[in-house]
C-alpha cells in the first residue's frame, strides 16, 4: 500500500513537497491513495505507524539515492529489542543522554522519548538529552515530527542536525550511542581523515565500519554503543581489523542475530546483526558474550560464549539447532580450495567464443548446479566460452576438480552450492579455468572430491557455514576452516544411508561429536 501511494504522486516532487506529503500521513491527507495509507497506518501501534511513515518518504526518493544513503529503517520490534538490551546493560531511560548519528526515521530516538515520557519524565527534560544527525534534510524534519508526536507536542523540536556525521567533530558526551548506520563501500579520499585505518583495510572500507569508529568517539567511558549492522563484521576476513578495534576499545556485551532479513529490511541483501559494547577497557579474555536471537517469531534463550583469544578472529553465530562439532576440515578430505581465476570484464580480449590453440574452456558460476556434473557453457547457456593463454599456467586446472558458486542470491536456499566438473572436460580440452565468482576445489583423486561435494551440498554443512559467515559471498578462508565430520565417518554413513547425504551428514556429525568425547 505504501508503494502504491508513493507511485500515485509525481516522480519529480521537490524536496519540500516530499516532506509535506509524508507529514500529511500524521493528519488527514486529501488525495485518495494517501488517505487510504494514512487510515491503514493510523490503526497500527505507534512504532509501526512511524516506521511506515519513514518508509513512505524513502519510496519517494529514487532507488539510486536510497542505495547511496542506505535509507533502510529499523523496524519497531528490532528497535525495541535493541533498547531492551541496552536497559538490561544499565542504560537509564530516565536520565541518560542518547545520540543517534544516523537518525533517519527516528526509530531509536522516538522509542527512547516514548519510554521516558511513559515513565513520567517531562518532554523538555527528554528533549534536552536526545540528539541525532541525519544527512537528508527532509528525513531529519520528518524524524523530529515523529519524536514530537510521541511526546504529544504540536511543534517539532530541533534535535537532529542536518549533516554528514562523519564530517563532524565527535565529543565523548553520551551514555548511549545507538544507530543503524549506512553501509556500502567508501573511498579513503571521501573521508575527512585517516581514522578509518584503525578499523578497515585500504580498498575495503565499508561506511558502517567507519561509523562504528565514530560511535566509539561519541560515547562516554563506560557508555554503551548499540549498532544494527550487516553480519559481515562478525566473521568476514576483511573485518578482522574492525573486530580487533571493537575488542580493544570496550567489552562486548551482546552479539544478536536477526533472522530472516526479508521480513526486516526491504531491499537489503545482507544478513543483519546487533552489536552491544560498553566503551572502556579492552574486552576481557574470560568474559562471556550473550548471543540472543532478536525475532518476534523465533524467541529463545541467549547463548553465552567466550570469544576466541585472537583479537581479529571470527565471532561465532550460535545456532538454536544444537549443532554438533565434526572436528575435521577441508584438508582432511585431501582437498584444496582457491578462488576462481578469470575476471572476464578486465580481460575481454582473452575471452573467445571458439576453441583455438592455447585456449581452455571457461566455467561460469551459473554452470554450477547441485546434483549435476558441471560443464562449461557460455552466458547464453549454449556454446562454450574459452580463455586464451600465451603458455603454461598454474591457473589451468588439469586435475580432478569441483567448482562452487562464490556468491549466492537471495532466492537460493543454500550458501554452499558445489558440483563436480565432468571428466570429459579434462579429456577433451586438457583442463579448464573458472571465473572469479567461483571457488575451485582440487584433489589428486576424484573419489575424495565426490565425497566432499556430497557433504558440502547438505543442509547440515550449510547451517554450519552460515554460523560463521553473514554474507552472501563464500569466503575461501572460512571454507578451509569450516567444521566438517571426518571423511571416514561420513563415507561410512553415506553407505549406511543408501547414498542419502543429508541423513549421512547429520549422523556423521553426531558420531564425530561422540567420538571426540570418548563415547565411541
Amino acid at each position: 500500500m505504501a508503494r502504491t501511494a508513493a507511485n500515485s504522486l509525481p516522480a519529480n516532487l521537490s524536496a519540500n513537497r516530499r516532506v509535506q506529503a509524508t507529514l500529511s500521513l500524521l493528519a488527514t491527507p486529501t488525495s485518495r491513495p494517501l488517505a487510504e495509507l494514512a487510515a491503514a497506518i493510523t490503526a497500527l501501534p505507534t512504532g509501526e505507524r512511524d516506521y511506515w511513515i519513514g518508509t513512505f518518504y524513502t519510496l519517494l526518493l529514487s532507488s539510486t539515492i536510497r542505495r547511496q544513503q542506505a535509507t533502510y529503517f529499523t523496524p519497531p520490534y528490532l528497535a525495541e529489542a535493541v533498547l531492551d538490551l541496552c536497559v538490561e546493560a544499565g542504560f537509564d531511560i530516565r536520565k541518560h543522554r542518547v545520540l543517534d548519528p544516523a537518525a533517519g526515521g527516528a526509530a531509536f530516538l522516538s522509542n527512547v522519548a516514548a519510554r521516558a515520557f511513559a515513565s513520567g519524565v517531562t518532554p523538555n527534560a527528554i528533549l534536552s538529552r536526545l540528539r541525532g544527525v541525519e544527512i537528508d534534510a527532509g528525513l531529519a524534519e520528518i524524524s523530529e515530527a515523529l519524536v514530537a508526536s510521541r511526546l504529544g507536542l504540536s511543534q517539532a523540536p530541533h534535535l537532529i542536525s542536518v549533516d554528514d556525521a562523519l564530517s563532524l567533530q565527535a565529543r565523548a558526551a553520551y551514555d548511549l550511542v545507538v544507530a543503524n548506520p549506512p553501509y556500502g563501500r567508501v573511498r579513503a579520499n571521501d573521508l575527512p581523515d585517516e581514522r578509518w585505518r584503525s578499523i578497515a583495510h585500504s580498498g575495503h572500507i565499508n561506511k558502517y565500519a567507519v561509523f562504528t569508529e565514530l560511535c566509539f568517539r561519541y560515547a562516554k567511558s563506560g557508555g554503551l554503543i548499540a549498532l544494527v549492522l550487516p553480519s559481515s563484521f562478525r566473521a568476514g576476513p576483511l573485518y578482522d581489523r574492525m573486530r580487533t578495534f571493537v575488542r580493544a576499545n570496550g567489552q562486548i556485551l551482546a552479539i544478536g542475530s536477526v533472522p530472516d532479513r526479508k521480513r526486516v529490511f526491504a531491499d537489503v541483501q545482507q544478513d543483519i546483526s546487533v552489536l552491544l559494547v560498553r566503551k572502556g577497557a579492552p574486552h576481557p579474555i574470560d568474559a562471556r558474550v550473550k548471543f540472543p536471537t532478536l525475532s518476534p517469531l523465533e524467541p529463545g534463550a541467549a547463548a553465552e560464549l567466550k570469544l576466541s583469544v585472537e583479537a581479529g578472529a571470527p565471532w561465532p553465530f550460535p545456532s538454536g539447532k544444537g549443532m554438533k562439532a565434526g572436528g575435521a576440515k577441508l584438508a582432511d578430505y585431501g582437498v584444496q580450495a582457491r578462488a576462481g581465476y578469470f575476471v572476464w570484464n578486465r580481460e575481454q580480449d582473452r575471452l573467445l567464443e571458439r576453441a583455438r590453440k592455447g585456449a581452455v574452456p571457461l566455467v561460469w558460476a551459473k554452470n554450477v548446479k547441485v546434483g549435476t556434473l558441471c560443464r562449461p557453457a557460455g552466458k547464453d547457456g549454449a556454446k562454450t566460452d574459452f580463455v586464451l593463454f600465451d603458455g603454461p599456467s598454474s591457473a589451468i586446472i588439469r586435475s580432478p576438480a569441483a567448482v562452487m558458486q562464490r556468491t549466492t542470491n537471495d532466492k537460493q536456499p543454500r550458501r554452499l552450492v558445489a558440483a563436480m566438473v565432468a571428466p570429459e572436460v579434462r579429456k577433451t580440452w586438457g583442463g579448464f579455468v573458472s571465473e572469479n565468482h567461483t571457488i575451485v576445489l582440487v584433489s589428486e583423486g576424484a573419489r575424495e572430491l565426490k565425497l566432499l561435494v556430497a557433504l558440502l551440498n547438505t543442509a547440515a554443512v550449510d547451517d554450519r557455514y552460515r554460523a560463521v559467515s553473514g554474507t552472501a559471498a563464500v569466503s575461501v578462508k572460512l571454507l578451509r576452516d569450516l567444521d566438517l565430520p571426518p571423511p571416514d565417518i561420513f563415507s561410512e554413513e553415506l553407505r549406511n544411508n543408501d547414498g542419502d547425504a543429508e541423513a549421512a551428514a547429520t549422523v556423521a556429525y553426531d558420531r564425530a561429536s561422540r567420538r571426540a568425547m570418548g563415547h565411541g
